[in-house]
């Protein structure tokens, strides 16, 4: 009994290592995110455990049996990535908004113009969304032909920083 339960667990944990392997939801090499929040590059796939490499280097062993339920985003295979930025600044700059406004956006187009995406398939937007408390809330969205991982995408996100930090700058805006 004791054995044929024993055998039971590996046969499953076998199983779902085959079905990973068979999936093409991912390879090792992938940049992964699990539904649980685990996340990291896959460094071997076995028939009984994947072990994930965090942006940390340090390696993580884990059943198949707990990611074969698991939903995956495989990053390694997006070709796009959104920046978002959502900020609060005070009620008594709410007349200069509209050129600040503006000025995010050319300052984003300047400095990443290469990579953004403005066909109207994506959005890309700088927009006040709220007023609550003597605050002003201003989202930006964009999006870029960028993975989402890697250098490329870190300098990028830097430069859409800096093009907002730019336009706080020349509008002198309080944040909230």
């Amino acid at each position: 009994l004791v054995v044929s339960l024993a055998s039971q667990g590996l046969a499953s944990q076998v199983l779902n290592g085959l079905m990973l392997s068979a999936s093409d939801r991912m390879y090792e090499g992938d940049v992964v995110k699990f539904g649980n929040g685990l996340n990291g590059r896959v460094e071997k796939m076995g028939w009984m455990e994947t072990i994930l490499r965090g942006t940390d280097e340090i390696t993580v062993s884990v059943p198949n049996t707990d990611l074969a339920s698991q939903t995956v985003s495989n990053l390694s295979r997006v070709k796009r990535c959104q920046v978002q930025q959502s900020l609060e600044f005070a009620y008594k700059d709410l007349d200069k908004l509209e050129a600040f406004l503006q000025d995010i956006k050319t300052n984003i187009q300047e400095s990443c113009g290469q990579f953004l995406i403005q066909d109207g398939s994506r959005p890309f937007h700088a927009s006040w969304t709220g007023m609550e408390g003597g605050k002003l809330t201003v989202e930006i969205d964009s999006h870029f032909w960028i993975k989402p991982i890697g250098d490329n995408y870190y300098a990028n996100r830097q430069d859409v920083l800096r093009a907002i930090h730019k336009a706080v700058n020349k509008h002198s805006m309080t944040f909230a």
